[in-house]
């Protein structure tokens, strides 16, 4: 009967969620590392926000000196760049490697640099239709640390660490609230937000409503906004407006004209 042993895991983390473990990731080898895995017996054992590698202990073979393991990581959520802070602006993967981590030792460093290509691993081109990785991850497997793994049955555990994106938040108001003079208050003790009128033109006769800076997006907004009524002594309109969800993103402008990307509530009373 085989005996198995666990190498490495890792688990990815992300400041968006109230829990903070990111569980839309899918981690898949690229055909040759299919074929290193199948070299050393190894095996990947997926979790809820990652992945083991496993080894059978009676079959132990020295890792090559070039012998890694690469990953193409794919978001299962559509909205995951509009709130991850590593992802803006990009249109390349990310890339992690075992090699490179932070100086607690723990947590892999998230680079903007495309790998390294060698004869060895897939060069992939794009083609129609072809889902481009979120992130490229390589674990080389001849470090000393796989070693140790490997004789003393301790695995070494690593971390991906992505952080919330700050997008603007906008408001829309319709119907009656439209034709009053409107104020957002914000019942936060620190940090509040402050919003301004948008020139832009509202459909309906709307008005809309930007923040003056952008604001962390969270699964679980912890936000208390206020909608006032500037011209009945601060009558309270609305006790609590909903918050920014990551579903309605669009685009605006700034008060300086420049193009901001913004998540947009939609108020209609």
């Amino acid at each position: 009967m085989a005996h198995f042993t666990t190498l490495f895991t890792l688990d990815v983390e992300h400041t968006f969620f109230a829990d903070g473990r990111c569980n839309n990731l899918i981690f898949v080898p690229t055909s040759h590392s299919q074929r290193v895995l199948q070299q050393y017996q190894l095996l990947v054992k997926e979790n809820e926000n990652g992945f083991s590698i496993i080894a059978d202990q009676e079959f132990v073979v020295p890792f090559d000196d070039d012998a890694v393991l690469r990953f193409d990581v794919f978001a299962q959520d559509p909205y995951f760049g509009f709130y991850t802070a590593e992802t803006k602006g990009r249109t390349q993967p990310l890339y992690c490697t075992t090699k490179n981590i932070t100086a607690d030792n723990s947590s892999l460093v998230i680079s903007n640099e495309q790998p390294a290509e060698s004869e060895q691993r897939d060069i992939r081109r794009a083609k129609p239709g072809t889902k481009t990785p979120l992130l490229v991850l390589d674990i080389e497997l001849n470090g000393i640390e796989f070693l140790s793994a490997l004789k003393n049955a301790a695995p070494i555990a690593r971390t991906i660490k992505f952080n919330t994106r700050d997008i603007y938040w906008k408001y829309y108001f319709f119907g009656e609230l439209a034709k009053l003079e409107l104020d957002i208050h914000d019942l936060s003790s620190q940090m509040a937000a402050d919003f301004y009128p948008s020139d832009e033109p509202v459909a309906r006769n709307g008005k809309a409503f930007i923040s003056h800076h952008p604001i962390a997006m969270s699964s679980e907004p912890k936000q208390r906004f206020q909608l006032k009524d500037k011209n009945n002594s601060g009558k309270i309109l609305i006790k609590r407006l909903p918050n920014a969800g990551v579903n309605l993103i669009g685009k605006s402008r700034d008060l300086r004209g420049q193009q901001i990307l913004v998540a947009e509530i939609y108020v209609n009373q």
